[in-house]
C-alpha cells in the first residue's frame, strides 16, 4: 500500500512538472528571440510581475513574464516581453526622469528567492528581477548591475551589494545561540550524560503513536511560522530566514527527548525504585505486571550474564518514573551486578 501511495505522488508530482517544464523552456525561447534582435543595445534579461500578481500566495512561478531591459539614451528604458499564461507581448516605454525605482529585495516567500525591484512609473507599477534562475546570490548582484547602470539616482546599500551577514543581525543572532545550544544539549544528554535512558521500545511505542505526529506536525507549524515571521521581521532575508528556521524546527525535533526526559526527571516525586520483570528467555524480560505500562526490555549484549537465570524468574529493574509516565532506566543501580559479574569473569 505504502508502495503504491508513493508511485501515486509521484505520478501526480511529474504531472504538476512536466507541463512546468516545457512551459518555461517555451519562456525561454521567446526570450531568447527577442535578444536576437537586440544587436549593439544595452539590454538585460529580466523577469516581471504585476503587483495584483505578486501578491498571489497560489502560484506556481515567482514570476508573471519573462522579457529584457534595454536601455534607450540617457532618459529612457523599454521593458519588452511576453506574459506566461497567454503569451501575449508587451513593450512600453519608461521615461525615467518621470519614474521611480525601488529595490524590494527578496523579504517574502512571494519573492521565490528572487531579489526584485518596483518601478513606479505615470501608466502603473511593475516589478522586475534579474533573470538568473532561482539563485539567490546571482539575483541580488545582477539586480545591482541593472542599478548602477540605469538608475544612477538611487545609491545601494551595503544591504543590496553585499551577502547578509547573519551574526550582524540580532534575531539572527538569537536562532543560531539557540540552534546550538539545544544541538549540544542534544548530544551530550544523549551520547555522554547516560545515567537514566529511555529504552528503544518505549522510544518506538512513542513514535508510534498517533498524538506524538500530530503533536510533532503541530509544534512544527507553529514555530516555522512564529520563526520565520520574527526574523522577516528583523530584516532577516527570506532564503536566510528559510534556512534558519528549519534548523531550528529541525533541532527542536531532534532535542525533543532529551529536554522531556530532564523535565520528567525534576518533576519525579520519588527517586528511581524497582520494578519486577519475568524472564522469557536468554536476555529477554517482561514486566511481571502489565498494567504499569512498563517496556519490555532485551539485552543482546550480555546473554552470559543472563542466562544464569531460569526462564520465569524475576528479576528487578531500577526506574525513575515521572508525572509525564516516562520509564527511565537507572544505569547507575542497573549496570552495577552486570559490571560485577563480568569483572569476576
Amino acid at each position: 500500500m505504502s508502495l503504491l501511495l508513493f508511485a501515486l505522488a509521484q505520478l501526480v508530482l511529474l504531472a504538476v512538472m512536466l507541463p512546468l517544464f516545457f512551459r518555461y523552456r517555451g519562456m525561454k525561447r521567446r526570450q531568447d528571440s527577442l535578444v536576437q534582435s537586440l544587436k549593439g543595445q544595452r539590454f538585460w534579461r529580466i523577469n516581471v510581475a504585476r503587483p495584483r500578481f505578486f501578491e498571489r500566495w497560489l502560484r506556481l512561478l515567482a514570476f508573471e513574464g519573462k522579457g529584457v531591459l534595454i536601455a534607450e539614451g540617457d532618459h529612457s528604458v523599454r521593458i519588452k516581453g511576453f506574459w506566461n499564461k497567454d503569451g501575449r507581448a508587451f513593450d512600453v516605454l519608461i521615461d525615467l526622469r518621470q519614474s521611480r525605482a525601488q529595490w524590494l529585495g527578496n523579504r517574502t516567500l512571494r519573492s521565490g528567492n528572487l531579489h526584485w525591484a518596483q518601478l513606479t512609473t505615470p501608466r502603473g507599477e511593475i516589478l522586475f528581477t534579474a533573470d538568473t534562475g532561482m539563485n539567490a546570490l546571482l539575483s541580488r548582484e545582477a539586480l545591482a548591475d541593472i542599478f548602477r547602470a540605469v538608475f544612477t539616482e538611487l545609491e545601494l546599500t551595503e544591504e543590496q551589494t553585499q551577502d547578509f551577514a547573519l551574526e550582524k543581525n540580532p534575531r539572527s543572532r538569537v536562532v543560531m545561540v539557540l540552534f546550538f545550544a539545544l544541538l549540544f544539549f542534544a548530544l551530550i544528554d544523549t551520547f555522554v550524560v547516560s545515567r537514566f535512558e529511555l529504552t528503544d521500545a518505549q522510544i518506538f511505542r512513542i513514535l508510534r503513536h498517533p498524538l506524538t505526529w500530530a503533536g510533532t506536525l503541530v509544534s512544527g507549524v507553529l514555530v516555522w511560522l512564529l520563526t520565520y515571521r520574527q526574523l522577516l521581521g528583523g530584516g532577516v532575508p527570506a532564503r536566510e530566514s528559510q534556512a534558519l528556521t528549519g534548523l531550528l524546527v529541525a533541532v527542536l525535533l531532534l532535542s525533543a527527548l532529551p529536554v522531556a526526559k530532564r523535565i520528567d526527571q525534576v518533576l519525579a516525586d520519588a527517586p528511581a525504585k524497582n520494578y519486577d520483570y519475568r524472564i522469557t528467555g536468554v536476555a529477554r524480560l517482561e514486566p511481571a505486571d502489565p498494567r504499569l505500562g512498563l517496556p519490555p526490555m532485551t539485552f543482546p549484549r550480555a546473554k552470559e550474564f543472563w542466562s544464569q537465570y531460569p526462564t520465569d524468574s524475576t528479576y528487578p529493574i531500577p526506574y525513575l518514573h515521572g508525572p509525564m509516565g516516562l520509564w527511565q532506566l537507572d544505569h547507575e543501580a542497573f549496570d552495577a551486578p552486570i559490571r560485577a559479574f563480568y569483572e569476576k569473569r
